[in-house]
């Protein structure tokens, strides 16, 4: 084809599609659809609201009444009511939409639940006037319920959880907040008491007992059921935070039966936990399925809370204590006296303080360690002090045992109240020794822990290198 040929197909081409944008762009558009208006069933000032009856229903009559700007049953109940629950039963005598009519004059409302109908709901305002619905059967769609307004012959659909609210109870109103609130990153205490009486007691320690008593590197004490020891901060929130889980998935039938008859009278367990500001101490008793009851003492209720969610109730105490003997920082430790073998060995660290020559810098401090009276080198010194402070208990004492000691040590300490700690390990069977701390036993290690710092200690005497 010759290129005249070519041009003239490409101009048709090009008018061809002009043509067709014209006819596109001049088309008449259809009209836009019409919006969906749905028919407005009640509306008004849901903040002058008094008086709500839920009625006629199978869950029996409720009646709520607003005094002094608040809102409770009549007659009214001592549990706590949700604010934010009230409010979505309140919007549906003042803010309610329809989602469509369904019949304007039906012949037959028994087809809708309506004759009778399945629930009745009143709202009273403050001036008097009221406006009811009536609640039908749930539509076949299952996503909504049919509804008559009081007056008005006309059969509605709405959204099922008008229908739903309509059916309340109380159970359904009370709050499942459970007051007064703990701030858990500022836990103080938590004592945990067991049928059998066994007590699990944890405090915060004071600045005092960090100093002077350094049983592990966390916050935390466990003073019962041991004398006292840290409480391992790998491991601590098992104990710290685990009320925190308790959450009320559901409430006792009103009236409140005897608390024989939830297991409270005898408790399973008792957790009381204090922050800087506020306590709660809760009882669990009975399980029910998978659930378990529970009542907060000094308040009426009685709840029930997934039975799931009290694990941390089967904590054991050594599970979670810091497992190390004793652990002081070398900088609190002056001297330390080891006894072995009628033998006393004496360890001195001697400090020396330079004043510093500028204000505002810290004092120079120069360290100097003897052992028996001679200088050792610092670096042995220091790995045989990590060998000692790194004895760690590795169960309980099943028996009780006299404490005569093959090992003491003594530890001089230049800060907080407690000056001298004394460590003593005596025979407790052939492979495990007892530990005695300030003459209280508790827990055994094996000799092998003891025989292997004891050699670190022979080579510091002889002069010779220690190593890790």
């Amino acid at each position: 084809m010759s290129r005249r040929g070519w041009t003239l197909i490409g101009v048709l081409v090009v008018l061809g599609v002009l043509i067709g944008a014209y006819f596109l762009v001049t088309r008449p558009k259809p009209a836009p659809a019409p919006a969906v208006v749905q028919p407005v069933l009640s509306k008004g000032d849901k903040d002058k609201l008094a008086r709500v009856v839920l009625s006629d229903r199978p869950e029996g009559t409720l009646t709520l009444v607003k005094k002094a700007g608040k809102w409770n049953t009549e007659p009214p109940v001592a549990v706590p009511l949700e604010p934010t629950t009230i409010d979505d039963l309140l919007y549906s005598f003042s803010a309610l939409n329809a989602e469509r009519i369904i019949e304007e004059h039906p012949s037959n409302l028994g087809q809708y639940g309506l004759a009778p109908p399945r629930a009745t709901g009143t709202g009273t305002w403050e001036d008097g006037t009221s406006h009811t619905l009536l609640l039908g059967d749930k539509a076949p769609s299952g996503s909504t319920y049919y509804l008559q307004l009081k007056g008005d012959p006309r059969v509605y659909t709405v959204q099922s959880f008008t229908g739903q609210h309509l059916h309340w109870t109380l159970k359904d109103l009370r709050s499942r907040t459970i007051t007064p609130a703990i701030n858990y990153d500022e836990v103080e205490y938590v004592k945990i008491t067991e049928r059998d009486g066994t007590v699990l007691e944890v405090k915060r320690k004071t600045e005092a007992e960090t100093k002077s008593f350094q049983l592990g590197f966390g916050p935390f004490m466990l003073t019962r059921p041991y004398a006292m020891r840290g409480l391992d901060s790998q491991k601590q929130d098992a104990l710290i935070k685990g009320a925190q889980a308790v959450s009320i998935s559901d409430f006792a039938e009103e009236p409140v039966k005897g608390l024989e008859a939830y297991g409270l009278a005898r408790p399973r367990a008792e957790v009381l936990v204090r922050d800087k500001s506020n306590t709660i101490d809760y009882v669990f008793g009975d399980e029910k399925g998978t659930q378990t009851w529970f009542a907060i003492r000094g308040q009426p209720g009685v709840y029930l809370v997934d039975t799931s969610s009290l694990d941390f109730l089967k904590t054991k105490p050594f599970d979670v204590i810091d497992k190390f003997t004793f652990i002081p920082n070398i900088e609190d430790v002056d001297r330390m006296d080891i006894t072995t073998s009628g033998k006393t060995h004496t360890l001195v660290i001697t400090r020396t303080k330079k004043k510093a020559a500028k204000a505002g810098d810290p004092d120079e401090v120069t360290s100097a360690y003897t052992a028996d009276g001679k200088t050792v080198e610092e670096d042995s010194f220091k790995k045989f002090y990590q060998s000692i402070i790194g004895l760690q208990v590795e169960g309980e004492m099943a028996k009780r045992v006299p404490n005569a000691p093959e090992l003491s040590v003594k530890f001089s300490m230049n800060k907080g109240n407690v000056k001298t700690v004394l460590v003593d390990y005596a025979p407790y069977d052939r492979d495990f020794d007892a530990i005695f701390l300030n003459g209280v036993g508790e827990f055994a290690l094996t000799k092998g822990q003891l025989t292997a710092m004891l050699g670190k200690l022979d080579l510091l005497l002889k002069g010779q290198k220690v190593t890790d």
